[in-house]
């Protein structure tokens, strides 16, 4: 180590003066910095950043607002070989945020927010990506059903079953499709709200009684989200004066996901008073559909309403309601397990026996939710239809397979597995959880069967899922196979995608270093070729 390096870091005592959670804040932060063996000048040359600003923040008369200073702290700390746990470093984050609180409280406020926007704008782009995928499959679905219109003069006895199949699919993904917009809406307007709430905050004279007296205290929903983002913000007076300004309306004509939503607002915030007044008039409300019923009684399960949930279980026979439905069915029956409402679960499970499969997602989905209550008889008589499903893809044999796994249905399983040999390939991502899958339920035998196969049609697009379908392959025995693979992959593979430094490391495990060392040839000349 030179000179420079080991040379000692001499710092002002820190001001007794200092808060307590500044001074446990500054203390931390030197001793994470001394080791390093740095002056502040050879610190501020190396980073952009001055001398004066450094030093503020090493003696705590000032609080970084963001974590690029202990970033990159940790980063010469880890470069000098005494590496920073994560565990030390959500203290000494947890630290920053104490001192920040204490010491400067608007910019923490501003900090808490912009997180949350940040995480909401994620949720907003899941929730867009979703849309997306099921407005593919939607599409899909609509293709598949065309064709099998086109296909009726030729197929007039044997098409019927398949026509009423995939009219029921597309039923089922068009009711996804509009929860899944039901959601995205939602994150649209929570991110609109939480830029709103940030903007108050970052302005030189925040105005939140402002953003309470624009809001509509009739959108129930609206008056949720805002609810939430004060109080992720630490403004406590604010939610205050927010629920002092909801009215006491009635519940007759509105949404009960609405009222759901608006009760767990009130709970994260400790209204207890608002959310008995909410509660009484729950009688009121009008549920229309099981999906609400099962919102409903989790919102009050929530808050203790023992009374409501009973009252809203006597209601359970005037609901509308078709087991047929299964992604309803799934969220109402684990509604009704939490609440413990078990006369219910039996009246629900009566129907059972004519459940049609239409859906394998939804199919899974309802053996465990059947799993998890102990319905045994329910249970058997789904999996008596799992020999008889007509198995259309790798993805859809993978989701069965794991959901048999997981409710230990290994009668079923064994069905599964000597059925799947003959599915034809689909993409590397696919595959993998498809082997795996496999490997799960130690059915090594059907991978060496569909191993020729995958050794020589598996797309090459991706490194990453060339390396984990290697592992998978040398697990069950299919050496042979894993030699093709590694030697198609070492001249065809993209080495433009993330995921080549796992490829090379899995080849030489398994047993292909040569293959591995001419993938790291065309690796070494490509960025030869390519300086930048």
């Amino acid at each position: 180590m030179s000179e420079i390096a080991r040379r000692s870091v001499e710092l002002a005592p820190l001001s007794p003066e200092l808060r307590p959670e500044v001074m446990a804040w500054a203390a931390e932060l030197r001793a994470q910095f001394n080791p390093l063996g740095m002056s502040i000048s050879l610190f501020c040359r190396l980073h952009p950043i001055d001398k004066g600003t450094v030093s503020r923040y090493l003696n705590g008369k000032r609080v970084p607002a963001d974590r690029w200073f202990l970033d990159q702290i940790i980063v010469l700390r880890a470069t000098a070989g005494t590496r920073v746990t994560d565990e030390v470093r959500a203290h000494l984050w947890d630290l920053q945020m104490g001192a920040l609180q204490v010491a400067h409280p608007h910019e923490y406020r501003v900090r808490k927010v912009s997180d949350q926007l940040e995480i909401a704008v994620t949720s907003w782009k899941e929730a867009e990506r979703y849309v997306n995928t099921l407005e593919e499959e939607l599409a899909q679905r609509n293709r598949t059903y065309q064709d099998l219109l086109i296909e009726t003069e030729r197929l007039r006895t044997a098409w019927n079953e398949d026509r009423t199949r995939y009219q029921e699919e597309i039923i089922e993904a068009v009711k996804q499709l509009e929860l899944a917009h039901n959601r995205l809406r939602q994150a649209e307007h929570r991110v609109q709200v939480l830029e709103e709430l940030l903007d108050q905050l970052e302005s030189d004279s925040p105005s939140q009684d402002k953003l309470i007296s624009d809001i509509n205290s009739d959108d129930l929903k609206a008056v949720a989200g805002l609810v939430d983002s004060f109080r992720r913000a630490g403004a406590e007076s604010q939610i205050t004066m927010l629920i002092e300004q909801i009215p006491d309306f009635s519940l007759s004509s509105r949404d009960a996901l609405d009222v759901a939503a608006l009760l767990d607002a009130l709970r994260r915030a400790g209204a207890k008073e608002r959310i008995a007044r909410l509660v009484e008039r729950v009688p009121e409300l009008s549920i229309t559909t099981a999906y609400a019923m099962a919102r409903m009684l989790d919102a009050l399960r929530r808050v203790g309403a023992k009374e409501q949930i009973a009252m809203l279980s006597e209601r359970f026979s005037d609901l509308p309601f078709d087991p047929n439905e299964q992604y309803s069915t799934n969220i109402l029956l684990e509604a009704l397990r939490r609440a413990n409402i078990e006369e219910q679960i039996v009246v629900l499970l009566e129907p059972m026996s004519e459940l049609r499969v239409h859906s394998i997602y939804t199919f899974v989905e309802l053996l465990e939710v059947l799993h998890r209550i102990g319905a045994e008889k329910q249970m058997a008589m789904l999996l008596d239809n799992v020999p008889s499903y007509t198995l259309r893809s790798v993805y859809e044999a993978t989701v069965l397979l794991e959901g048999l796994h997981r409710i230990k249905a290994k009668e079923q399983i064994s069905m599964i597995v000597e059925r799947v040999v003959d599915l034809p390939l689909e993409n590397g991502t696919v595959m993998v959880g498809f082997l795996d899958a496999l490997r799960e339920v130690e059915a090594a035998s059907q991978i060496l069967l569909m191993a020729e196969n995958i050794a020589t049609d598996l797309l090459l697009d991706n490194p990453y899922t060339v390396a984990r379908v290697l592992e998978c392959l040398h697990w069950a025995g299919a050496d042979d196979q894993v030699e093709v693979l590694a030697e198609r992959a070492s001249s065809g593979v993209s080495i433009h995608s993330g995921g080549t430094t796992y490829l090379l490391k899995v080849m030489r495990e398994v047993g292909t270093a040569l293959f591995a060392d001419v993938l790291a040839e065309r690796i070494a000349e490509d960025k030869a070729s390519d300086p930048s």
